[in-house]
């Protein structure tokens, strides 16, 4: 029986990007149904995925992808974190690969995570009701650079909504609490997860040999990082124990294909957070007040910086 060839045209959702031979990033195109990005890894007789987007149907472009570039289907996928932008594509690979993520993760998306996609299946509505509210500021907005990430963002809701009744919540099917190598006859990859930072559990997937490291949202490019679940102090330790993996190419969870000096962008905008919030509530200010430094106004998800000094102010005086 002649197999069949799989022909892959491209896809709306995101790029690709050929890292090193057999290791691919997949970068997300905004205002798409992907939002994160993932990647793509041959290990010679398998295929693993990091990620898999928001959107079934960037979902099914990434399985295509896979198999048109590898041959075959993947049979491992990470979830570096809980977050949908990087767990609700996982229906697409769930009848052919083993899904796995830390423990902590899985349990979160078990609980919080399902608990809060139930309610937005109960009530699409406010869903709704969200995105005709932000049409009404894009179209009040003068602020080019913002106009156009509020239309992403809305573009992206837009999609997550469509999608949302054909959404089937797929868990991980294999947990772990260190380090998971999977070994493949091309190379071999360590899964590692140093505690969390980013959320309560972070994963990412290294590649020794090829000194890549696939860091999920723990590492961003050029975008504001989301820390309303985050331990600041945490993330920053974590990234110090990355940075001592001697990795020169990182594919981040937001934005282009990084190195260390990204990394190290984002330790300093963590810095800087920390900073801000501690002068504020030393000078009894208030963080509305308080602008996006020189250094992050070219960064994307800019809604993100308020919502963030808003995240480490509360977490300090919680203690």
């Amino acid at each position: 029986m002649k197999s069949e060839t799989v022909v892959f045209k491209g896809s709306k959702h995101f790029v690709l990007n050929d890292v090193a031979e057999g290791v691919f990033a997949v970068i997300s195109v905004p205002g798409t149904g992907s939002l994160g990005n993932a990647a793509i890894i041959d290990l010679g007789d398998s295929t693993l995925v990091v990620d898999t987007f928001t959107t079934i149907e960037a979902a099914e472009d990434l399985q295509a992808a896979a198999e048109f570039l590898t041959g075959r289907t993947a049979s491992y996928v990470i979830n570096t974190h809980w977050h949908s932008d990087h767990t609700f594509g996982n229906q697409v690979f769930a009848s052919t690969a083993q899904i796995i993520s830390t423990s902590t993760t899985r349990r979160i998306m078990d609980s919080f995570a399902r608990k809060r996609l139930e309610q937005q299946l109960a009530n699409p509505e406010a869903i709704y009701q969200a995105i005709d509210e932000l049409e009404v500021k894009i179209q009040q907005e003068l602020d080019g650079k913002l106009k156009k990430e509020m239309e992403w963002d809305n573009a992206t809701d837009r999609e997550y909504i469509k999608m949302l009744p054909d959404l089937v919540y797929s868990l991980p099917t294999v947990t772990f609490d260190h380090q998971i190598t999977i070994h493949g006859s091309r190379r071999s990859v360590e899964v590692l997860t140093y505690g969390g930072g980013h959320t309560q559990s972070d994963a990412f997937v290294y590649i020794p040999e090829d000194k890549i490291a696939v860091t999920g949202d723990l590492v961003l490019s050029k975008h504001h990082p989301y820390m309303t679940y985050a331990n600041p102090q945490e993330w920053l330790n974590i990234l110090e124990k990355l940075e001592q993996l001697g990795i020169e190419t990182i594919i981040p969870g937001h934005g282009e294909v990084s190195s260390l000096k990204e990394l190290h962008e984002v330790k300093g905008y963590i810095t800087d957070i920390l900073n801000i919030v501690t002068d504020v509530n030393h000078n009894k200010e208030s963080i509305d007040r308080i602008s996006v430094p020189e250094a992050y106004q070219d960064w994307y998800f800019t809604g993100y910086f308020k919502t963030n000094l808003k995240a480490v102010e509360d977490k300090i005086k919680l203690g």
